[in-house]
Protein backbone atom coordinates (compact mmCIF):
# COMPACT_ATOMS: atom_id res chain seq x y z
CA UNK A 1 0.00 0.00 0.00
CA UNK A 2 2.86 2.07 0.99
CA UNK A 3 4.82 1.50 -2.26
CA UNK A 4 1.24 2.30 -4.46
CA UNK A 5 1.05 5.79 -2.65
CA UNK A 6 4.54 6.28 -3.03
CA UNK A 7 3.95 5.20 -6.82
CA UNK A 8 0.69 7.79 -6.83
CA UNK A 9 2.59 11.09 -5.57
CA UNK A 10 5.82 10.46 -8.04
CA UNK A 11 3.46 10.12 -11.29
CA UNK A 12 1.26 13.30 -9.63
CA UNK A 13 4.70 15.19 -9.65
CA UNK A 14 5.77 13.82 -13.15
CA UNK A 15 2.44 15.46 -14.83
CA UNK A 16 2.82 18.34 -13.16
CA UNK A 17 6.64 19.07 -14.65
CA UNK A 18 4.98 17.82 -17.85
CA UNK A 19 2.12 20.43 -17.48
CA UNK A 20 5.10 23.09 -16.16
CA UNK A 21 7.30 22.77 -19.09
CA UNK A 22 4.03 23.64 -21.51
CA UNK A 23 2.83 26.73 -19.80
CA UNK A 24 3.29 29.33 -22.18
CA UNK A 25 3.37 33.81 -20.54
CA UNK A 26 3.18 31.39 -16.65
CA UNK A 27 5.88 31.94 -14.00
CA UNK A 28 9.94 30.35 -14.41
CA UNK A 29 9.64 26.64 -13.96
CA UNK A 30 11.78 26.92 -10.95
CA UNK A 31 9.20 29.16 -9.26
CA UNK A 32 6.32 26.96 -9.81
CA UNK A 33 8.32 24.23 -8.85
CA UNK A 34 9.45 25.97 -5.70
CA UNK A 35 5.59 27.63 -4.95
CA UNK A 36 3.94 24.01 -5.51
CA UNK A 37 6.41 22.37 -3.07
CA UNK A 38 6.13 25.08 -0.78
CA UNK A 39 1.68 25.10 -0.70
CA UNK A 40 1.75 21.28 -0.37
CA UNK A 41 4.24 21.48 2.63
CA UNK A 42 2.99 24.15 4.60
CA UNK A 43 -0.72 24.18 3.71
CA UNK A 44 -1.75 20.87 2.21
CA UNK A 45 -2.83 21.98 -1.22
CA UNK A 46 -1.30 20.02 -3.75
CA UNK A 47 0.06 20.41 -7.36
CA UNK A 48 -3.08 19.57 -9.14
CA UNK A 49 -4.74 22.37 -7.25
CA UNK A 50 -2.10 24.98 -7.68
CA UNK A 51 -2.45 23.89 -11.32
CA UNK A 52 -6.37 23.42 -11.96
CA UNK A 53 -6.37 27.48 -9.62
CA UNK A 54 -3.99 29.31 -12.42
CA UNK A 55 -1.15 29.90 -9.19
CA UNK A 56 1.31 29.40 -11.98
CA UNK A 57 0.29 32.57 -13.88
CA UNK A 58 2.46 35.80 -14.10
CA UNK A 59 1.48 38.05 -10.93
CA UNK A 60 -0.59 35.60 -8.71
CA UNK A 61 0.84 36.87 -5.06
CA UNK A 62 1.79 33.95 -2.77
CA UNK A 63 -0.58 35.94 0.07
CA UNK A 64 -3.76 34.88 -2.35
CA UNK A 65 -2.88 31.07 -2.90
CA UNK A 66 -2.82 30.60 0.91
CA UNK A 67 -6.25 32.15 1.46
CA UNK A 68 -7.39 28.84 -0.20
CA UNK A 69 -7.79 25.82 1.84
CA UNK A 70 -6.58 22.39 1.44
CA UNK A 71 -8.77 19.43 0.78
CA UNK A 72 -8.66 18.29 4.55
CA UNK A 73 -9.50 21.80 5.54
CA UNK A 74 -12.54 22.54 3.29
CA UNK A 75 -14.18 18.86 4.42
CA UNK A 76 -13.72 19.55 8.20
CA UNK A 77 -15.49 23.27 7.70
CA UNK A 78 -18.48 21.45 5.35
CA UNK A 79 -18.16 18.75 7.69
CA UNK A 80 -19.25 21.09 10.70
CA UNK A 81 -22.07 23.38 8.37
CA UNK A 82 -23.81 20.54 7.21
CA UNK A 83 -23.99 17.57 10.21
CA UNK A 84 -23.68 14.24 8.39
CA UNK A 85 -26.74 13.39 10.06
CA UNK A 86 -28.60 15.19 8.04
CA UNK A 87 -26.96 14.90 4.74
CA UNK A 88 -28.40 11.75 3.63
CA UNK A 89 -31.65 13.69 3.12
CA UNK A 90 -30.07 15.61 0.38
CA UNK A 91 -27.94 12.65 -0.72
CA UNK A 92 -31.16 10.47 -1.53
CA UNK A 93 -32.59 11.85 -4.57
CA UNK A 94 -36.36 10.64 -3.25
CA UNK A 95 -36.23 12.48 -0.21
CA UNK A 96 -34.79 15.38 -2.02
CA UNK A 97 -37.45 15.44 -4.27
CA UNK A 98 -40.23 15.13 -1.60
CA UNK A 99 -38.80 17.70 0.30
CA UNK A 100 -38.73 20.15 -2.76
CA UNK A 101 -41.72 19.38 -4.03
CA UNK A 102 -43.76 19.89 -0.65
CA UNK A 103 -42.30 22.81 -0.29
CA UNK A 104 -43.19 24.24 -3.59
CA UNK A 105 -39.55 24.60 -5.09
CA UNK A 106 -39.66 23.71 -8.63
CA UNK A 107 -37.74 20.53 -9.83
CA UNK A 108 -38.54 18.14 -13.20
CA UNK A 109 -41.23 16.45 -12.92
CA UNK A 110 -41.77 13.50 -10.97
CA UNK A 111 -42.59 10.32 -12.65
CA UNK A 112 -41.91 7.62 -10.04
CA UNK A 113 -39.29 5.30 -8.48
CA UNK A 114 -39.00 1.96 -11.22
CA UNK A 115 -37.44 -0.84 -8.56
CA UNK A 116 -38.43 -4.49 -8.78
CA UNK A 117 -38.99 -5.00 -5.45
CA UNK A 118 -40.59 -1.20 -3.90
CA UNK A 119 -41.27 0.40 -6.98
CA UNK A 120 -44.37 3.01 -7.33
CA UNK A 121 -45.49 6.10 -10.00
CA UNK A 122 -46.72 9.27 -8.53
CA UNK A 123 -50.04 7.63 -8.24
CA UNK A 124 -48.82 4.92 -6.11
CA UNK A 125 -49.60 2.31 -8.40
CA UNK A 126 -47.21 0.06 -8.68
CA UNK A 127 -43.85 0.74 -11.41
CA UNK A 128 -41.66 -2.35 -10.41
CA UNK A 129 -42.32 -4.52 -14.06
CA UNK A 130 -41.58 -3.87 -17.71
CA UNK A 131 -45.43 -4.45 -17.81
CA UNK A 132 -45.88 -1.39 -15.10
CA UNK A 133 -43.27 1.01 -16.59
CA UNK A 134 -45.26 0.73 -20.59
CA UNK A 135 -48.47 0.71 -18.79
CA UNK A 136 -47.82 4.61 -16.46
CA UNK A 137 -46.05 6.00 -19.88
CA UNK A 138 -48.66 5.38 -21.64
CA UNK A 139 -51.19 7.14 -19.77
CA UNK A 140 -48.69 9.77 -18.64
CA UNK A 141 -48.21 10.67 -23.05
CA UNK A 142 -44.25 11.74 -21.97
CA UNK A 143 -42.21 12.27 -25.22
CA UNK A 144 -38.72 12.35 -23.52
CA UNK A 145 -37.72 10.95 -20.08
CA UNK A 146 -34.91 10.37 -18.01
CA UNK A 147 -33.56 7.44 -15.29
CA UNK A 148 -31.27 8.45 -12.38
CA UNK A 149 -29.91 6.33 -9.86
CA UNK A 150 -31.34 6.81 -6.38
CA UNK A 151 -27.99 7.67 -5.36
CA UNK A 152 -25.40 8.53 -7.75
CA UNK A 153 -23.39 11.83 -8.65
CA UNK A 154 -20.99 12.96 -11.99
CA UNK A 155 -23.97 12.00 -14.05
CA UNK A 156 -23.36 7.80 -13.41
CA UNK A 157 -26.31 5.78 -14.80
CA UNK A 158 -28.41 8.60 -16.40
CA UNK A 159 -30.44 7.09 -19.04
CA UNK A 160 -32.93 9.55 -21.47
CA UNK A 161 -35.21 7.91 -23.90
CA UNK A 162 -37.50 8.81 -26.04
CA UNK A 163 -40.93 7.46 -25.72
CA UNK A 164 -42.17 6.14 -28.72
CA UNK A 165 -45.95 5.41 -29.71
CA UNK A 166 -46.45 1.37 -30.33
CA UNK A 167 -49.51 1.35 -32.27
CA UNK A 168 -49.24 -2.61 -32.70
CA UNK A 169 -49.19 -3.17 -29.56
CA UNK A 170 -51.65 -0.47 -28.29
CA UNK A 171 -48.27 0.74 -25.56
CA UNK A 172 -44.67 2.56 -26.16
CA UNK A 173 -41.66 1.69 -27.32
CA UNK A 174 -38.35 3.37 -26.23
CA UNK A 175 -35.24 5.20 -28.36
CA UNK A 176 -32.08 5.66 -26.36
CA UNK A 177 -30.85 9.12 -26.34
CA UNK A 178 -27.06 10.03 -26.46
CA UNK A 179 -24.07 7.75 -26.15
CA UNK A 180 -26.19 4.34 -25.51
CA UNK A 181 -28.26 5.35 -28.96
CA UNK A 182 -26.49 2.80 -30.47
CA UNK A 183 -28.81 0.31 -29.56
CA UNK A 184 -31.77 1.68 -31.10
CA UNK A 185 -29.92 3.32 -34.45
CA UNK A 186 -30.78 0.73 -37.42
CA UNK A 187 -34.48 2.23 -36.51
CA UNK A 188 -35.40 -0.82 -34.24
CA UNK A 189 -37.01 0.39 -31.20
CA UNK A 190 -36.47 -1.32 -27.78
CA UNK A 191 -39.58 -2.92 -25.99
CA UNK A 192 -40.21 -2.35 -22.11
CA UNK A 193 -38.48 -5.59 -21.16
CA UNK A 194 -35.15 -4.49 -23.36
CA UNK A 195 -34.99 -0.97 -21.54
CA UNK A 196 -35.05 -2.73 -18.61
CA UNK A 197 -32.47 -4.92 -18.95
CA UNK A 198 -30.51 -1.99 -20.22
CA UNK A 199 -30.94 -0.19 -17.10
CA UNK A 200 -30.34 -2.56 -14.59
CA UNK A 201 -31.31 -3.98 -10.84
CA UNK A 202 -30.80 -1.20 -9.35
CA UNK A 203 -33.35 1.61 -8.28
CA UNK A 204 -34.01 4.57 -10.72
CA UNK A 205 -36.26 7.84 -10.27
CA UNK A 206 -38.29 8.52 -13.34
CA UNK A 207 -38.55 12.27 -14.36
CA UNK A 208 -39.59 14.32 -17.38
CA UNK A 209 -37.01 15.67 -19.05
CA UNK A 210 -36.37 19.18 -19.52
CA UNK A 211 -37.18 21.24 -22.34
CA UNK A 212 -34.28 23.37 -21.64
CA UNK A 213 -34.43 27.51 -22.37
CA UNK A 214 -33.22 28.24 -25.69
CA UNK A 215 -30.30 30.48 -24.63
CA UNK A 216 -28.81 27.59 -22.27
CA UNK A 217 -29.58 24.67 -25.34
CA UNK A 218 -27.21 27.32 -27.69
CA UNK A 219 -24.10 26.36 -25.38
CA UNK A 220 -24.27 22.80 -26.18
CA UNK A 221 -28.01 21.11 -27.48
CA UNK A 222 -27.64 17.45 -26.87
CA UNK A 223 -26.96 18.50 -22.87
CA UNK A 224 -28.73 20.20 -20.33
CA UNK A 225 -26.27 22.98 -19.14
CA UNK A 226 -26.65 23.45 -15.99
CA UNK A 227 -25.62 26.10 -13.12
CA UNK A 228 -23.50 24.63 -10.27
CA UNK A 229 -24.55 27.84 -7.14
CA UNK A 230 -22.71 27.47 -4.19
CA UNK A 231 -24.86 29.20 -0.90
CA UNK A 232 -23.98 29.77 2.31
CA UNK A 233 -26.36 30.18 5.10
CA UNK A 234 -24.34 32.49 8.28
CA UNK A 235 -26.40 33.67 11.33
CA UNK A 236 -30.31 32.61 9.92
CA UNK A 237 -29.04 34.76 6.46
CA UNK A 238 -27.99 32.61 3.38
CA UNK A 239 -26.14 34.56 0.39
CA UNK A 240 -25.05 33.64 -2.86
CA UNK A 241 -20.91 32.47 -2.61
CA UNK A 242 -19.88 32.01 -6.17
CA UNK A 243 -21.49 30.23 -9.34
CA UNK A 244 -20.14 28.58 -12.57
CA UNK A 245 -22.22 27.44 -15.32
CA UNK A 246 -21.50 23.81 -16.88
CA UNK A 247 -21.37 22.47 -20.19
CA UNK A 248 -21.51 19.41 -21.97
CA UNK A 249 -18.89 18.14 -24.46
CA UNK A 250 -20.88 17.41 -28.45
CA UNK A 251 -23.09 14.44 -28.28
CA UNK A 252 -23.23 13.98 -24.47
CA UNK A 253 -26.14 14.08 -22.49
CA UNK A 254 -24.79 15.17 -19.50
CA UNK A 255 -22.65 18.49 -18.44
CA UNK A 256 -20.44 17.30 -15.46
CA UNK A 257 -16.67 17.62 -15.67
CA UNK A 258 -16.80 14.41 -14.91
CA UNK A 259 -17.52 13.42 -18.24
CA UNK A 260 -15.59 15.56 -19.33
CA UNK A 261 -18.20 18.56 -19.54
CA UNK A 262 -16.71 22.50 -19.33
CA UNK A 263 -16.98 24.94 -16.97
CA UNK A 264 -17.36 28.53 -17.11
CA UNK A 265 -17.27 31.21 -13.48
CA UNK A 266 -20.21 33.80 -13.89
CA UNK A 267 -19.98 37.07 -12.57
CA UNK A 268 -22.96 37.16 -9.96
CA UNK A 269 -23.47 40.76 -9.90
CA UNK A 270 -24.10 40.55 -13.84
CA UNK A 271 -24.69 36.94 -15.24
CA UNK A 272 -21.66 37.30 -18.11
CA UNK A 273 -19.84 34.39 -18.24
CA UNK A 274 -16.31 34.47 -18.22
CA UNK A 275 -13.52 31.85 -20.17
CA UNK A 276 -14.82 28.09 -20.16
CA UNK A 277 -12.00 26.04 -18.98
CA UNK A 278 -11.49 21.80 -18.53
CA UNK A 279 -11.60 21.83 -14.62
CA UNK A 280 -8.55 19.98 -15.09
CA UNK A 281 -4.99 20.75 -14.05
CA UNK A 282 -3.64 21.38 -17.33
CA UNK A 283 -6.38 24.31 -17.17
CA UNK A 284 -7.14 24.76 -21.03
CA UNK A 285 -9.30 27.56 -21.77
CA UNK A 286 -12.44 28.43 -24.00
CA UNK A 287 -13.59 31.43 -25.08
CA UNK A 288 -15.68 29.49 -27.69
CA UNK A 289 -16.71 25.65 -27.59
CA UNK A 290 -14.24 23.70 -28.79
CA UNK A 291 -16.47 21.46 -30.46
CA UNK A 292 -18.90 23.10 -32.20
CA UNK A 293 -17.80 27.06 -31.83
CA UNK A 294 -20.99 28.73 -29.55
CA UNK A 295 -19.66 31.92 -27.46
CA UNK A 296 -18.64 31.37 -23.87
CA UNK A 297 -17.17 33.91 -22.66
CA UNK A 298 -19.07 37.63 -22.44
CA UNK A 299 -22.30 35.85 -22.61
CA UNK A 300 -24.86 37.23 -20.44
CA UNK A 301 -27.24 34.31 -19.01
CA UNK A 302 -30.63 34.45 -19.45
CA UNK A 303 -32.72 34.89 -15.71
CA UNK A 304 -30.02 34.32 -14.36
CA UNK A 305 -31.09 36.47 -11.17
CA UNK A 306 -33.97 33.70 -10.96
CA UNK A 307 -31.73 30.95 -11.15
CA UNK A 308 -29.95 32.98 -7.65
CA UNK A 309 -33.47 33.29 -5.92
CA UNK A 310 -34.20 29.35 -7.01
CA UNK A 311 -31.11 28.85 -5.16
CA UNK A 312 -31.43 30.78 -2.09
CA UNK A 313 -34.87 29.29 -1.52
CA UNK A 314 -33.88 25.67 -2.40
CA UNK A 315 -31.18 25.91 0.67
CA UNK A 316 -33.69 26.44 3.68
CA UNK A 317 -35.85 23.61 2.31
CA UNK A 318 -33.32 20.93 4.04
CA UNK A 319 -32.98 20.92 7.84
CA UNK A 320 -29.71 21.71 9.74
CA UNK A 321 -28.13 22.17 5.69
CA UNK A 322 -25.92 25.62 6.31
CA UNK A 323 -23.96 25.20 2.60
CA UNK A 324 -24.60 23.34 -0.56
CA UNK A 325 -23.90 23.48 -4.62
CA UNK A 326 -27.02 24.22 -6.03
CA UNK A 327 -27.76 22.83 -9.62
CA UNK A 328 -30.18 24.62 -11.43
CA UNK A 329 -31.22 24.16 -15.10
CA UNK A 330 -33.29 26.89 -16.91
CA UNK A 331 -36.64 25.21 -18.25
CA UNK A 332 -38.52 27.72 -20.95
CA UNK A 333 -40.61 28.36 -17.94
CA UNK A 334 -38.02 29.05 -15.78
CA UNK A 335 -35.50 27.78 -13.07
CA UNK A 336 -35.67 24.61 -11.63
CA UNK A 337 -33.90 22.88 -9.11
CA UNK A 338 -32.00 19.61 -10.20
CA UNK A 339 -30.43 18.77 -6.89
CA UNK A 340 -29.03 19.95 -3.98
CA UNK A 341 -24.90 18.51 -3.09
CA UNK A 342 -24.13 18.83 0.28
CA UNK A 343 -20.35 18.54 0.12
CA UNK A 344 -19.75 20.12 -3.40
CA UNK A 345 -16.11 19.53 -4.99
CA UNK A 346 -13.26 21.72 -3.36
CA UNK A 347 -12.23 22.52 -6.72
CA UNK A 348 -15.40 24.70 -7.29
CA UNK A 349 -13.72 27.60 -6.21
CA UNK A 350 -10.54 27.16 -8.46
CA UNK A 351 -13.05 27.24 -11.22
CA UNK A 352 -13.73 30.98 -10.61
CA UNK A 353 -10.56 31.65 -9.22
CA UNK A 354 -11.94 32.58 -5.87
CA UNK A 355 -10.16 31.90 -2.59
CA UNK A 356 -12.00 29.25 -0.49
CA UNK A 357 -11.53 31.03 2.63
CA UNK A 358 -13.25 34.39 0.99
CA UNK A 359 -16.22 32.11 0.31
CA UNK A 360 -16.65 31.29 3.45
CA UNK A 361 -15.70 34.37 5.52
CA UNK A 362 -16.68 34.49 9.07
CA UNK A 363 -17.47 30.64 8.99
CA UNK A 364 -13.95 30.09 8.44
Amino acid sequence: MRNSRVADAFGTWRRMLSIVKTRKDAKGILRQWVEMTALWALHGIGPNYYQLAGFWRRGEPWRRMTRHLSVDAYNRLVAALNPPSYRKLSQNKIAEKALLTLLGVPTPRFLGVLDATDGRDASGAPLRTADDLERMLTARGEGRVCFKLVEGHGGAGFTAVDVVPDADRDGVAFRLVGPASHLSSDGRLLSSAELLTHLGNRPRIIESFIDQHPAYRAFNPTSVNTLRVWVLRQDDRSSIRLAYLRIGRAGSLVDNHAAGGIVAPVDLDTGVLGVGRDGNPTHHTFPVHPDHGAQIQGVVLERFAEAKALALECLVVFPQINFAGIDVAMSVDGPVIIESNVQPSHDGAAYVEMPTRDVFESAY
